[in-house]
């Protein structure tokens, strides 16, 4: 029989009396509730039309890796992101509405895709009481604008989730999507809007084992893998140096494709609370298309963040090892913000990610010298870039304009980026593409998806990158090739 929401008032209630630790969860007002979708049925009966309602609810807590690990993810797109040092991490699960696009207006399809969403979709309750209410659009943009098929992953995904979970510095939530047609009964849509709210409310983190079951037991088959093949990355850093030398280009970036093979069968989210772990300076991020592919990381980079109409993003380039003892520490760092070769790869980023937000009439303001970003195993050059965000500006208008930077890309990207397929010999799909949401009130987040990996049943893909610019040494930048892969690798040891 299922519980009524007077019976759980009563339970907590009683817990309450036993354990004041326990908050109460604020729960659904059912009148309000009801009249919202009576609303929603009657909207889809004037258009005959289906429309989407989109309810947000608060929690007391949740945990939106311990979900992750507790669901049945088969056929289902998931979306998953988390940077452990600012306390807030974004699940997304399923699909109610969602398409895939390619060539180069891709951008442009997402971005009339979710108005063509917006339209239909009435929200419950009006306001924004946090960040994460209200309809998200979750996203997958490759690196390049066409795909061959063999890539697997389309050039772009976008989808509006059944449901995403949140959890931002102390305040947790839930976003239920569904379908509202005229022959949609009120009664019936509220009993599954309480039965999911409960679900959550009394999450249990031990359903769904099937995703992490014999984890321990896969370690020697991982650790077994066989390397199936590795780009010939120093081929590609001389090719490029000569044609830098030539003026060709300032700056080319050029990663290595790593193909071990998957004994296992093993699943990329299997691997999410070690990078958690290791590199919560990071953003942690799971991104499935609902097949067997999944492609997960530890990204440095964020892109672009628009919030309370402040854009926010980072030039990040240059890079140097990591001491294991203060003293060497600092040597390193010193000598990276001293070094002529990476405070010119930097620059370059920097100049770039002005002009082209310049371009959208966007006057960026960067520090005025670089920091160090120092991370697990390396650190970097990070100067960070914020601007006004004009209404008429929309996020993806923006994310478009600077993808890919010359962190990922080169400069003049308009001559450098067409030959980095051609040195490097293989399809990057979504490494070194973007990651993120947006939402209906112009805001979002997209993270650039460099140190990562791509899981299917039989092969694990290990991708790593270094700008090449003049001066570069093969043998140096090899070693940082070496060093970015080990963020991945350590992990199947």
């Amino acid at each position: 029989m299922k519980k009524s929401l007077a019976i759980i008032r009563e339970s907590i209630c009683f817990i309450l009396v036993q354990d004041q630790s326990v908050n109460i969860a604020h729960f659904i007002d059912e009148l309000a509730l009801k009249a919202f979708l009576s609303k929603c049925i009657e909207k889809a009966k004037n258009s005959m039309c289906p429309q989407l309602a989109s309810i947000s609810l608060p929690l007391s807590y949740l945990a939106p890796l311990g979900v992750l690990h507790s669901i049945d993810l088969k056929d289902q797109l998931h979306f998953y992101l988390e940077r452990p040092v600012d306390d807030s991490s974004i699940l997304a699960y399923g699909s109610v509405a969602s398409a895939t696009f390619s060539g180069q207006d891709r951008f442009q399809s997402v971005k009339s895709f979710a108005d063509s969403c917006l339209k239909k979709i009435s929200r419950y309750p009006n306001d924004s009481e946090y960040e994460f209410y209200g309809p998200h659009f979750f996203n997958a943009f490759a690196f390049e604008d066409n795909l061959s098929e063999d890539e697997g992953f389309a050039p772009a995904t976008t989808f509006l989730p059944k449901w995403h979970v949140f959890s931002d510095s102390g305040k947790y939530g839930l976003v239920l999507n569904i379908e509202v047609d005229e022959d949609s009964d009120t009664d019936t849509l509220f009993d599954r809007i309480e039965n999911e709210y409960i679900n959550f409310l009394f999450f249990n983190y031990e359903e769904g084992k099937q995703n992490i079951a014999d984890f321990n037991e896969q370690k020697e088959a991982k650790i077994s893998g066989e390397v199936c093949s590795e780009s010939s990355f120093e081929e590609a850093v001389t090719g490029a140096l000569s044609e830098i030398n030539n003026q060709n280009y300032q700056k080319i970036v050029l990663a290595q494709k790593l193909v071990l093979k998957n004994d296992s069968s093993v699943k990329g989210i299997q691997y999410l609370d070690r990078l958690r772990e290791r590199f919560s300076a990071c953003y942690i991020f799971s991104f499935s298309d609902g097949s067997e592919r999944s492609f997960i990381g530890a990204s440095p980079e964020m892109l672009l963040q628009v919030k309370n109409s402040i854009l926010m993003t980072e030039a990040i380039a240059g890079s140097s090892s990591r001491g294991r003892k203060a003293i060497e520490d600092a040597r390193l760092g010193s000598g990276l913000l001293a070094s002529d070769k990476n405070l010119r790869e930097h620059n370059l980023v920097k100049e770039s990610i002005l002009r082209r937000l310049n371009v959208l009439g966007i006057n960026g303001i960067a520090d005025e010298n670089p920091r160090l970003l120092a991370l697990a195993n390396v650190q970097h050059l990070q100067t960070k870039i914020s601007a006004f965000m004009d209404e008429n500006v929309h996020f993806l208008d923006v994310a478009s304009e600077l993808h890919p930077t010359p962190a990922v890309g080169g400069q003049p990207r308009e001559k450098a980026v067409p030959r980095i397929n051609q040195l490097e010999g293989f399809e990057r799909g979504l490494y070194s593409g973007l990651i993120g949401w947006f939402n209906g009130q112009n805001e979002g987040k997209m993270i650039v998806g460099i140190r990562s990996a791509q899981f299917d049943n039989k092969t694990i893909k290990i991708y790593a990158g270094a700008g090449i610019v003049s001066g570069s040494q093969v043998d140096i930048e090899k070693e940082e090739i070496l060093l970015k892969q080990s963020a991945m690798l350590s992990l199947l040891e």
